[in-house]
């Protein structure tokens, strides 16, 4: 009885410390895009930014979006401010997640992910 209690117990601990370090292994931070209408209104210091390439963007996007499509995002990043908050976006979040884990690779600490990007956003675009 007492090695099955080590052994939970120990799967437990693991199972613990695989959940903490999941968690700080990527700081990017998503939201909905019900709450990015809600920041986008309170919060003019952010960045926000859509990463679909130009002819997707010009089909429609939220106002207030900067357009820096994923295939040159390599070389035009650093033109983002390190000390704001980065918000990206795009038409379904996968390209803005892959955006995000590279600007917190460069260094990018406040980043954020729209989740369900363009095919979940209700509002009107431009």
């Amino acid at each position: 009885m007492k090695y099955v209690t080590v052994t939970v117990l120990i799967i437990i601990i693991g199972i613990g410390v695989f959940s903490l370090f999941n968690q700080s292994s990527n700081p990017v931070k998503e939201i909905t895009t019900t709450e990015l209408k809600e920041q986008m209104k309170a919060d003019q210091t952010a960045v926000y930014v859509d990463v679909r390439e130009v002819d997707e963007f010009e089909d429609g996007h939220v106002e207030g979006m900067k357009n820096m499509p994923l295939s040159s995002f390599a070389e035009t990043h650093e033109e983002l401010p390190k000390d704001k908050e980065i918000v990206l976006m795009c038409r379904s979040g996968n390209r803005s997640m892959q955006a995000a884990d590279f600007l917190t690779q460069q260094g990018y600490s406040i980043v954020t992910n729209v989740a369900g990007g363009m095919l979940s956003w209700d509002g009107p675009v431009k």
